[in-house]
C-alpha cells in the first residue's frame, strides 16, 4: 500500500482533501457575506427598499401602458392619451430615480463593507502566528486579500443589486399577472419553472467550477510569487526554460479551468434564455385567442406583454448572475476558512501582563519544542545567560540555533519546560512589550520601499538628530555620505539599490535606534566584502555594548568577543564554555574548527 506523500505546506482549502472540511452551503455562504455588512445594514436595507419601490413603479407603468392603449388610443381620445402617456413617462422616470438612488446607496455602503473586509483581513494577517506563514505559500495569502475579496466586491457592488432588483421585479410581475388574469398568469408563471429548475440543478456544478478556478488561481499566484522571489537564482543557474515550463503547467491548469467555466456558461445561458423566451409564444397563443374571442381587451393584452417583460427579463438576469453569485459564495467560503485560522493569541496562549524593563538575564529550563507537534527540534535545552553576557551559538545546519533565538521573541510556542527573563516566565510577559526590547539582525536584512528615515525608524517622535547620531556610531553615516544619500533619499523595494553591506549596516543602525536590552545577531557579516566587514564588525561591537547578545555564528572571527559559546547538535546543547575551553576539550567545537580550517585555512567557518 502506497504511503500518502507528506508536504510541509498546508493544502489549499479548496483542494480535494480539504473541501469537505471548509465548504459551506449556499445559505451559509450568503449569511457569511451579509454578515460582513452588518454595520451598514440600515443603509443597505434602505437602498433595497428604494429598489423594491422602483419595481412597484415599474409594474404600475406596465398597467398604465395597458390603460393608455385601452382607454386612450383605441377610442382615439387624444386628451386622455396625453394624460396617460404623461403618467407612464412620469412613473417610469420616478422608477428610474428610485432605482438610481437605491443602487447609489447600495453601491456606497457595499464599498464600505468591502473596505471593512479588506481591513479585517489585513488585521487578521497581522495577528496570525509566524508558524502560519511558514506553511502557506505567499501567493496563496495574496490571493485571499485580492482575488477572493474582488469576488465579494463584485457581488456587493454589482450582482447583489441586480439580483435583488430582478427578484423584486419578477415577484411583483408574477403577483400582478396572477391578480390581473389568474389563468393566463398561472400559465406564464408555470412556464418559467423549467428554467428555474435548470438554474437550481446546475448551481452545484457552477460552484464546483468556481472552486476549481479559485484553487488554480491561488496556485498560479503562489508559483509566480515563488519565481519572482527566486529570479536571481533562476538567472544565475540558467533555469529560465525550466521555470517557464513549470509556470506554464500552472497557467494551463488555470486556463483549462476557465475553458471549462466558459463552456458551461456558453450553453447554459442560451438555454435559459430560450426557456424564458418560449412562454411568450404561450402568451401570444392564449392571450391572442382571448382577444379574438372578446374575453380579453387589447389593453389588458398589452399589459400582459409588459408584465412578461418585467417577469422573464429578471429571470434571465438571475440566470446570468448565477455564476457571479456562486463565485461570491466560493470567495466567502475561502475567506471564512482563512479567517478561521487561529491567531497568535490562540496558538501562543493568553498574552501576559508583565511589561517590565528587561535587565537581560535569560534562562532555558529543560525546553522541548516541535513545529509540527511530532518531531522535537529542541530537546531538553538547559542554559543560563547573565545580563550583559555575549553568547555565540554554533552548530551544523538544522541543529536548533535559529529555533532557540526565535523562542526568545515568542514567535513560536514550546511544548515543555520554561524560558525565564530576569527570573520571570516568558509566558507572563506581554508579547509586544517583550519584542520591543529584543533587537534582531538577520543575515538577510528586510528593507522596505521608502526613505532612509522610514527604514531606520517608523517612530515619528524620534528626531533626525537621534537617527543621524546612531548612523555615526555604526558607520552608516560615512556610507551615506559616500553615496550622497540623505534621510529623505529613496530606497527601492527590498533595498535593491543598496549593496549587501549597506543593507546590513542599515539593519544594525535600526536596532541601535530601537535601543533593545537583548540583541540577537544571525551572522551579520555573512557574504560581506572585507571593507564592509570591518565597518560592520566595529558597528556590532558598539551595538553590543551594555546588552545581552546572542550571536548565531558561522565565522570564527565573530566569536572573538563572546564570553561563552554554546554548541548545538540535533536539537541538543552538547557543549558550552569559552572558545579557549572548548578548543582545549577537543570535542564537537574542536572538530568543527578543524574541519573548516582544513577546508579553508584563510577563512574558518562554523556551519
Amino acid at each position: 500500500m502506497s504511503k500518502k506523500k507528506k508536504s510541509f505546506l498546508h493544502a489549499d482549502e479548496q483542494s480535494d482533501e480539504n473541501i469537505q472540511k471548509f465548504k459551506l452551503s449556499d445559505a451559509a455562504s450568503f449569511k457569511k457575506i451579509i454578515g460582513f455588512a452588518k454595520d451598514y445594514k440600515g443603509f443597505i436595507l434602505l437602498g433595497l427598499g428604494l429598489m423594491l419601490a422602483s419595481s412597484l413603479f415599474s409594474i404600475a407603468s406596465a398597467r398604465l401602458m395597458g390603460s393608455l392603449v385601452e382607454d386612450g388610443l383605441l377610442p382615439r381620445d387624444l386628451e386622455r392619451s396625453y394624460w396617460l402617456a404623461g403618467f407612464v413617462i412620469g412613473v417610469e422616470v420616478f422608477s428610474l430615480g428610485t432605482m438610481w438612488l437605491g443602487r447609489t446607496l447600495l453601491s456606497k455602503y457595499s464599498s464600505l463593507t468591502v473596505l471593512k473586509i479588506r481591513e479585517s483581513l489585513f488585521y487578521h494577517l497581522q495577528g496570525l502566528p509566524i508558524s502560519f506563514y511558514d506553511r502557506q505559500p505567499q501567493g496563496r495569502v495574496v490571493t485571499r486579500v485580492t482575488h477572493d475579496v474582488e469576488g465579494i466586491e463584485e457581488f456587493f457592488t454589482s450582482s447583489m443589486g441586480r439580483v435583488l432588483n430582478a427578484a423584486f421585479m419578477a415577484t411583483m410581475a408574477m403577483i400582478a399577472m396572477l391578480v390581473t388574469d389568474f389563468t393566463l398568469g398561472l400559465i406564464l408563471v408555470l412556464s418559467v419553472v423549467p428554467a428555474l429548475i435548470f438554474v437550481y440543478a446546475t448551481r452545484n456544478h457552477v460552484r464546483k467550477i468556481n472552486r476549481n478556478l479559485s484553487r488554480t488561481n491561488s496556485a498560479l499566484n503562489a508559483k509566480l510569487s515563488e519565481f519572482l522571489s527566486g529570479m536571481e537564482v533562476i538567472r544565475i543557474y540558467g533555469l529560465e526554460s525550466w521555470s517557464r515550463d513549470q509556470y506554464n503547467t500552472y497557467v494551463d491548469d488555470y486556463r483549462n479551468s476557465h475553458l471549462k467555466a466558459n463552456t458551461l456558461y456558453g450553453w447554459t445561458r442560451p438555454l435559459v434564455a430560450l426557456l424564458c423566451s418560449t412562454p411568450i409564444i404561450g402568451l401570444v397563443w392564449f392571450g391572442g385567442n382571448k382577444v379574438l374571442a372578446g374575453t380579453m381587451s387589447v389593453g389588458l393584452f398589452v399589459t400582459f406583454i409588459r408584465y412578461c417583460e418585467r417577469f422573464f427579463n429578471p429571470i434571465m438576469t438571475l440566470a446570468r448572475e448565477v455564476h457571479m453569485i456562486q463565485q461570491a459564495f466560493t470567495s466567502a467560503e475561502r475567506l471564512a476558512s482563512f479567517l478561521e485560522h487561529e491567531e497568535e493569541e490562540a496558538t501562543l496562549g493568553k498574552d501576559g501582563l508583565l511589561k517590565n524593563e528587561l535587565q537581560g538575564a535569560i534562562e532555558f529550563k529543560d525546553v522541548f519544542m516541535a513545529y509540527n507537534k511530532e518531531d522535537f527540534v529542541l530537546k531538553g535545552i538547559d542554559f543560563q545567560i547573565r545580563a550583559g553576557e555575549k553568547i555565540g551559538l554554533v552548530g551544523t545546519t538544522g541543529c536548533g540555533k535559529t529555533t532557540t533565538v526565535s523562542l526568545l521573541s515568542r514567535l513560536y510556542e514550546f511544548q515543555k519546560g520554561d524560558i525565564l527573563f530576569d527570573g520571570h516566565s516568558i509566558r507572563h510577559f506581554n508579547r509586544h512589550a517583550l519584542r520591543d526590547q529584543i533587537g534582531f539582525v538577520s543575515q538577510d536584512a528586510i528593507i522596505f520601499r521608502g526613505t532612509w528615515r522610514q527604514n531606520l525608524s517608523t517612530d515619528l517622535s524620534v528626531s533626525d538628530d537621534v537617527i543621524l547620531k546612531a548612523c555615526e556610531v555604526t558607520g552608516l553615516k560615512k556610507v551615506m555620505d559616500l553615496g550622497s544619500w540623505g534621510l529623505e533619499s529613496e530606497i527601492f523595494d527590498g533595498g535593491v539599490n543598496l549593496s549587501v553591506g549597506e543593507r546590513q549596516l542599515l539593519s544594525l543602525t535600526r536596532v541601535l535606534i530601537k535601543n533593545p536590552k537583548i540583541l540577537i545577531l544571525d551572522e551579520a557579516t555573512a557574504n560581506i566584502d572585507p571593507w564592509f566587514e570591518k565597518i560592520i564588525h566595529e558597528a556590532v561591537d558598539k551595538v553590543m555594548q551594555g546588552r545581552t547578545c546572542l550571536m548565531i555564528a558561522h565565522r570564527l572571527s565573530t566569536l572573538d568577543h563572546c564570553d561563552r559559546i554554546f554548541v548545538f547538535d540535533q536539537g541538543k546543547l552538547i557543549e558550552s564554555g569559552t572558545q579557549k575551553e572548548l578548543t582545549a576539550r577537543e570535542g564537537a567545537f574542536f572538530r568543527l574548527h578543524q574541519a573548516q580550517k582544513a577546508k579553508n585555512p584563510n577563512e574558518i567557518l562554523i556551519q
